[in-house]
This record gives C-alpha cells, structure tokens and sequence, in this order.
C-alpha cells in the first residue's frame, strides 16, 4: 500500500508542512538571499521540464543558475532570451561514458564552488544522479531538491535509496504519482506542488473567432505516449456526418508515415487533421480553437499543455492516466476517457458535436475560472521557496 506523507498538501491554501507538522512561518519566507542551481538533463527539447524551470526563474527573490547541456532547448532558448546565468553542464547515464561523467563531475563541483550554491534543484535521474554523487564529493554543503515530474516507477534498492536519502526534499507535481512510484513511501520530504501557469500570458483571446465546426487542439505534442492517434481513430470511427463537424489541430512535429500508418490504423485525415510542427510560442493556436485534448497513456504527470490550453478558455479532453484528471471536474470544464480506449472517446466525440454554442461557452468560461483560481503561478512558486526555506533550516 502507498503511504500518505506528512508533508502532502491537505488545503486549498496548500501550505507546505515540515516535519514538525508546523506551518512554515513567514520567517522562514525572508530568509537572506540564496544560490540556487536548477538542472535539465535534456540535450534536446525538454518539454515540461523547461517549462517548469522557466516558471520558477520568474519573480524569484533568489540569485538563480540553469546548468544544462548547451544543445539543448533550454540552454539555446535561455541564452536568446539573455538570461544571466546560465551554464553548460552535461549529465551523461551510461557507464560507456565514465569519462565523461568524471569530467562534467568535476565541472558542477567547480560550479557550486564558484557560485556558492546554496540549493541543487534536480529534475530528472540523470541530473540527481551526477548531484547525489557530487554531495558526496564537494567542500563545500549544499541542500538538494529533487523534483519528480513523471509516472515512471523508481526501480532497483539503489534507485529508491537514492530517491529517499540523498534528496532533502522531493516534489510531486500530481498527487496520482503516489500511486505509480512502485514502492511504499512514507517520508516526511515529499510534497505535492502542482505545476502553475501564466494565467496573464495564457488567457482567452479578446475577439473570438466564430465557426461553425468544433474545433480540437492539442499543444501537448506529437511524442508517441501523447495518444493524439487515438483521437485521429476515434474520428475514424464516427459517422461522416459527425465527423465533419471537427477540426483538429496537432502543435508538434508531423510523425513520420511509418508512425503514421502504425499509429492511425492507416494513415491521418489530412482533410480535418492539421500537424504545425513544432512552434516555440504555441498561443497564437489557441485562440482559434475551441476544445483542447491531452490523451497521453504513459508518462503524463499533471501537464503543463493541459492547464494552458484550459487557462485560454478551452475545455479540455483528457485521458485518466495519470495527474490529467486532476485538471479536471468532469462535464463542467472538460470530459475525462479512458486511456486508449478509441470506442468511448468515438462516443465521447459524438456527445461533444450536439453541444450548442451556449453550453460550449459556459464550459470555456468555466475552464478560465478554473485556472484563475487553481493553476496560477504564484502559488507554485511561493510553495516552492517555502520548500528552499524549509530545507535551509533543517540540519540534515
């Protein structure tokens, strides 16, 4: 059985608890300045993960750095953007690449020396992994924050050690990876932390773009475990005349044919089925749209994509894998199906196409009003800091 932590959030005012089941006071909020090191493991597109580190770069009170690899999305985008700070680090997995691990081992411990970091705010295995063994290594202590932003299991005795022992605190963006973590937890280190949107960037469009079709949309991506195929055979499924009554627009790259001809049952209906490749700034999609869809079968914690799309206004479709029915109250602004099952979803779908204009703006109206009160940034990022404070103050 899961274990409920001590330090999970139990309120809509989602304070976080230490160990002492104290309320972190305001005290611990005006700390003195801190050094703090976020890390990405990607040497491309980082998805989430950028997102997240983006998020908790803004209206922070602390002196921030990124290290990341430099063919990464991040590192470029960051570097674009001019953003002070930022460091290239690699976080190579494989013991084929011991030499390299040695060498971009010695480069972090010369970063936090240099820097004076204070925090480590790890992302992903690769980056805890190289972290944890520079702990070990470094002469100079610093507090390590683990934040977990997929469903994947932690396997192996030495994994799990890890998981536990060499983080001082773990963030979990869902409450749903409780359940899908793969062993028992009970620790007062964890804690739930939802992640927060821009509602002021992501926000409906000043002049809606009236049409007579449903128009779906999906900034979530084309990965495979995204499941927008099960949307594209669920189309399939309906009759031509419901059919014709969507559109669908995919923000991601254009799988390939063979993907294509696996994954949709034969190919995609390139006559309502539009793939934009990948764009940087997706927002400009969302304001011709009406219906957002996130049906991932793998992977998906809460989703970034989803709280978006939702913060725009749209109502959006989601599988119940994962945190994604966590956005969600049900009927009232989005729909919830089950994980790959393409006859609900045709069903689903079929429902949605005799909605009037009426019922599909109060749906829209109902999903910006969700994400004005539940998705916005400053909650995770306060809750967040409140975790910096917390651990700065322990004596571990």
């Amino acid at each position: 059985m899961i274990c409920q932590t001590n330090w999970k959030l139990k309120a809509a005012s989602a304070m976080v608890l230490a160990p002492s089941h104290q309320a972190i006071s305001p005290t611990h909020r005006m700390r003195k300045m801190m050094n703090i090191l976020y890390t990405n493991f990607h040497v491309a597109g980082g998805g989430g993960h950028d997102v997240y580190i983006r998020t908790l770069l803004k209206q922070s009170t602390h002196r921030t750095y990124v290290a990341c690899p430099k063919s990464s999305y991040l590192y470029q985008s960051l570097m674009r953007d001019n953003v002070a700070n930022v460091l290239a680090l690699d976080f190579p997995g494989k013991l084929s690449q011991s030499v390299h691990l040695v060498t971009q081992l010695r480069r972090l411990l010369s970063i936090i020396e240099a820097h004076q970091i204070d925090i480590i705010h790890t992302n992903g295995s690769a980056d805890n992994r190289l972290v944890s063994y520079a702990r070990l290594l470094s002469r100079r202590p610093f507090k390590h924050v683990f934040t977990k932003h997929n469903g994947f299991p932690v396997r192996g005795s030495i994994s799990q050690w890890r998981f536990l022992k060499a983080n001082h605190a773990i963030i979990f963006v869902s409450q749903s990876i409780y359940q899908s973590i793969g062993f028992s937890v009970q620790s007062d280190k964890i804690v739930v932390i939802r992640n927060g949107v821009d509602t002021d960037y992501w926000r409906p469009p000043v002049t809606v773009i009236p049409s007579a079709q449903i128009r779906l949309v999906s900034i979530a991506g084309t990965s495979g475990y995204k499941g927008w195929h099960y949307l594209i055979n669920a189309l399939k499924l309906l009759p031509a005349s419901v059919r014709s009554r969507f559109t669908v627009t995919i923000v991601g790259t254009l799988p390939d044919r063979a993907t294509r001809l696996e994954r949709c049952r034969g190919d995609w209906l390139a006559e309502q089925v539009t793939f934009t490749g990948f764009l940087a700034e997706p927002y400009s999609v969302l304001q011709a749209a009406d219906i957002g869809f996130v049906l991932s079968d793998a992977v998906e914690t809460i989703s970034f994509a989803c709280r978006e799309m939702m913060s725009v206004g749209l109502p959006v479709i989601v599988s119940d894998f994962g945190g994604l029915p966590e956005n969600i109250t049900l009927g009232i602004d989005g729909w919830v199906t089950p994980v790959g099952d393409e006859t609900a979803l045709a069903a689903l779908l079929h429902q949605i196409s005799a909605l009037s204009p009426t019922q599909l703006t109060q749906m829209k109206q109902q999903a910006r009003c969700k994400a004005e009160r539940e998705f916005g940034i400053e909650s995770m990022i306060e809750q967040t800091h409140q975790v910096y404070a917390w651990v700065m103050s322990s004596t571990d």
